[in-house]
């Protein structure tokens, strides 16, 4: 039923992307920096219209500064509790009362609650004429877990999940007519994007160059496509993910992933008219639905991403057992999303690269003697003066790596 809703358009880039984690450290502002000093260099993998200053799109996906927005919501009235999530929200100009009215009456539906709405601060003087006329009004909403759900913790396995019961409540905002985009709604992530140059990301958003505004990695991405029109809501990174590269098997993966929503659906506890997969966006946002579709059916974000993404598993004489057994059990469920790929990703605790089986991407890391990891399409994307570089390699095909920085763990290809 819903699939007759959805249509897209062949999608094809050269991205750039990466991210920037500290090993063991605490998150930081400097860390911030440099991530927008490495998207800063991947400017030349990006597109810019004719009028010199319309970027193809720009994004950063952090870990959720929270001290950032206590002092921030403090300002505006709203005490934040110990747990809370924020929404990033595109919405058409002149909406925002009716979307934060929207968003109170359905979150109470989930035993959640609407804390507030803050506008985020903006600088559209930098911006071009075509990234200027379709800007968005930009707001941030807070949600909290309800009276009766304060024993919440995201990895609680027994049932109720605050980023179970977020994805929910998303789900069900974007099934109403005439939805905004949330570039993401999360107690562990947010995302900054838009119709930008990675220059003009920190001198739009403001929030970016706030010291509070700390971070334990960083993912960045600059889009570059050939056959999909620039917008703000398809900017990079994703929810999940910031993807370079394509998606040959797309049209496939679209209609399998339609046949099993269904079963998807009643599995996460969504009604018959949430759809999964967003109508109208790119190869790489399908991915990043699928991707989410899976995390939120209990597999992890490194389980989600193999299932998806396998490597050419079948003849390697070296393949840990366990990972064979994981390998071919998923096969019969789960077709892979197939094309040259190099992804980044994160559920908002470990951060990974993976390239596709096929390795035709570029995707190298750098990693130092005080814990910095550094994970690019390609090298000199950030400073090392004063580092000491201790390991410095290249993802082959098929190969992930996943850093957990809090943790100070890094599993290497």
């Amino acid at each position: 039923m819903a699939g007759s809703r959805l249509t897209y358009s062949a999608d094809h880039d050269a991205c750039g992307v990466g991210f920037i984690a500290q090993l063991g450290g605490p998150p930081s502002h400097g860390l911030v920096e440099r991530g927008l000093k490495a998207l800063a260099r991947l400017a030349h993998r990006g597109g810019v219209d004719a009028d010199g200053r319309s970027g193809d799109g720009a994004g950063l996906l952090v870990s959720l500064p929270k001290s950032f927005f206590r002092r921030v919501a403090r300002r505006d009235g709203i005490e934040l509790p110990q747990q809370f999530a924020v929404a990033m929200v595109f919405l058409q100009p002149g909406r925002e009362p009716q979307t934060a009215e929207t968003i109170r009456t359905t979150a109470a539906k989930y035993n959640l609650s609407f804390l507030g709405w803050r506008t985020v601060p903006t600088d559209a003087s930098i911006l071009g004429p075509r990234s200027n006329d379709s800007l968005p009004q930009i707001g941030q909403c807070f949600i909290a877990p309800g009276s009766g759900s304060h024993g919440i913790k995201s990895g609680d396995s027994e049932g109720i999940n605050f980023e179970l019961q977020l994805f929910r409540l998303r789900q069900e905002l974007e099934s109403t007519p005439d939805s905004p985009y949330y570039c993401s709604l999360s107690s562990k992530t947010i995302v900054y994007k838009g119709l930008l140059t990675p220059e003009q990301l920190p001198a739009f958003y403001l929030d970016l160059n706030a010291p509070e505004f700390e971070s334990a990695f960083v993912i960045f991405h600059q889009r570059y496509s050939t056959n999909t029109q620039p917008s703000w809501k398809l900017a990079q990174p994703f929810r999940l993910v910031a993807h370079n590269g394509e998606i040959n098997t797309i049209s496939g993966n679209r209609r399998w992933f339609q046949a099993r929503s269904e079963a998807v659906r009643r599995q996460v506890g969504l009604t018959s008219n949430c759809l999964l997969l967003q109508p109208g966006m790119s190869d790489s946002a399908s991915f990043d639905n699928a991707l989410e579709a899976c995390l939120r059916s209990g597999s992890n974000i490194v389980e989600s991403t193999l299932r998806l993404v396998p490597p050419a598993w079948e003849h390697d004489e070296h393949l840990d057992p366990a990972l064979r057994s994981f390998l071919g059990g998923t096969a019969a469920e789960q077709e892979p999303w197939d094309g040259p790929a190099a992804l980044i990703f994160s559920d908002g605790e470990v951060v990974g690269a993976k390239l596709d089986r096929n390795g035709l991407r570029p995707l190298r890391y750098t990693l130092t003697s005080d814990g910095l990891l550094i994970v690019g399409s390609e090298v000199g994307i950030a400073d090392l003066t004063e580092k000491q570089v201790i390991e410095r390699q290249r993802l082959g095909p098929g190969e992930m790596l996943i850093a957990d920085p809090v943790r100070g763990e890094f599993f290497r290809p």
